[in-house]
């Protein structure tokens, strides 16, 4: 398991503090490797700096693109020497790879956990150990997600700032208009086949909707597997290797083909994309779906689901299982950046994404304005920090916290126990898309041969890692 990521600092600390004295705290790089940034100078931590930032809220959203511009404003004041410029880029596999090619991506840009190996590998990311080491930041992340940013050799690649896992999304509504008690939720696989029967037969409503397009069909099947006990990629060393026609994925297959052709509970669309899941899930035509188990915020504030209505739990876990699929979002810094804006990128992440959870006055005004507004406050999330640091942070909160944690007790009483299993680390997003077919063929052919089409999909995934 790997080293947590961030120091225990006071916690009464101010922000400007916290930021000053990490931007502080500058080391020096790996003498010749190109991607500690600059190649071995000591960073100068008074010299003026620039960097850029992705993910700046478009003009279409003025209140949340306004938050962020005196966001880093506060930043710079208490940073002088740090300039931001932020930009509306948001990562997308199909556009990212142009930029880096040109060398105009941003200086930190926010990515899926599953392109961190592969960016690292091809010398793409800034290996940051020696800054973070410098700068104090190994004691506080959650552990089990360092994995997600450390390489084979032990470098850090990039910091993990937001995380979910898989879970059982259902709807607790249509649990009680079915007779199902909403604060019992499926436990077992069976548990969740015999629900999606009662809510297809007393509701109308199809009991379970999964996805299956534009590689959420590969996710959803990746999370099942894990549960069932199987990884779709095995890593020796620097050498990754798709292995995912074997039993506990084919046991998840044959699951869904069981409520498909069997039940009849899963619905007549079987062409879902993510959004076509939240939008049907949302307006209560679905009782349950394998989902990111921080679907709260979407489905209530965007897709018109009452708060009360959602309920989730942890994916069943076998006897064999391995774990929780777990995902999230990584704040990368690019392979150019200089020793210089590598330590003023790490100034800003701490601020950005941490600040929260050190300094009870920054926790109340991160949230103030979404109270106010009537947006979710204490969503249903993996912690980031260490346990200890978020009861803390959930504590200062506590009156502004508008989600119904009540209702996900099962999962955030159990999901601390469950380990964790990182996304396929090598080709993810290729290896999703390459069993969305998969899932397609099951739900649609009731003769669909399910060993053939595993070994179809692992050897053109495999052929793909090969290529590099």
């Amino acid at each position: 398991m790997a080293k947590p990521l961030f120091r225990r600092t006071a916690v009464a600390a101010l922000t400007t503090a916290l930021v000053a004295a990490l931007a502080a705290c500058g080391t020096s790089s790996s003498d010749d490797d190109p991607a500690s940034g600059g190649g071995g100078d000591t960073p100068d931590s008074d010299a003026p700096v620039t960097i850029s930032i992705n993910d700046l809220p478009p003009t279409e959203e003025p209140e949340r693109r306004q938050s962020m511009l005196d966001k880093i404003e506060r930043f710079e004041e208490a940073n002088p020497h740090i300039t931001i410029e932020a930009t509306e880029y948001r990562w997308a596999a199909d556009t990212f790879p142009a930029m880096l090619a040109g060398g105009t991506e941003p200086t930190v840009t926010a990515l899926p956990f599953t392109e961190v190996q592969g960016l690292a590998a091809r010398g793409q990311a800034a290996e940051i150990s020696e800054q973070l080491e410098g700068a104090g930041f190994l004691e506080d992340l959650n552990p089990g997600l360092m994995e997600v940013v450390t390489a084979p050799d032990g470098g850090i690649y990039g910091v993990p700032y937001a995380a979910y896992t898989a879970g059982l999304i259902y709807n607790r509504a249509l649990f009680e208009q079915a007779g199902l008690d909403p604060d019992d939720p499926p436990k077992t696989w069976d548990d969740i086949r015999a629900a999606a029967r009662t809510i297809q037969e007393k509701t109308g409503v199809p009991g379970l909707i999964s996805m299956t397009t534009e590689n959420v069909g590969g996710w959803t099947l990746t999370a099942m597997s894990a549960a069932f006990g199987g990884l779709m990629e095995e890593v020796d060393g620097e050498t990754a290797t798709a292995s995912f026609d074997s039993e506990p994925t084919k046991q998840a297959l044959e699951f869904l083909r069981a409520l498909r052709w069997e039940d009849d509970t899963m619905g007549a669309n079987f062409l879902i994309n993510w959004e076509d899941s939240r939008n049907e899930f949302g307006a209560g035509r679905a009782g349950m779906m394998i989902a990111g188990a921080d679907a709260y915020t979407d489905l209530v504030e965007t897709r018109g689901l009452p708060p009360e209505a959602f309920g989730v739990a942890p994916l069943p876990q076998d006897d064999d299982a391995v774990g929780a699929l777990s995902g999230g979002s990584v704040d990368l810094i690019s392979a150019r950046a200089t020793p210089e804006q590598i330590d003023a990128a790490l100034t800003w992440i701490q601020f950005n994404r941490f600040a929260k959870y050190y300094d009870e006055q920054t926790a109340l005004d991160n949230v103030d304005g979404a109270a106010k507004d009537g947006r979710p406050v204490g969503t249903i999330e993996l912690p980031i920090v260490s346990q200890e640091l978020y009861d803390q942070y959930l504590g200062w909160i506590e009156e502004l916290i508008n989600v119904p944690r009540e209702n996900a007790e099962y999962y955030l009483t159990t999901i601390q126990e469950i380990p964790l299993v990182s996304e396929p680390p090598v080709k993810g997003q290729e290896l999703y898309a390459a069993l969305d077919p998969v899932v397609q063929a099951v739900l649609t052919r009731e003769d669909a041969d399910i060993d053939a089409l595993l070994a179809e999909a692992e050897d053109n995934v495999n052929a793909l890692i090969q290529a590099g």
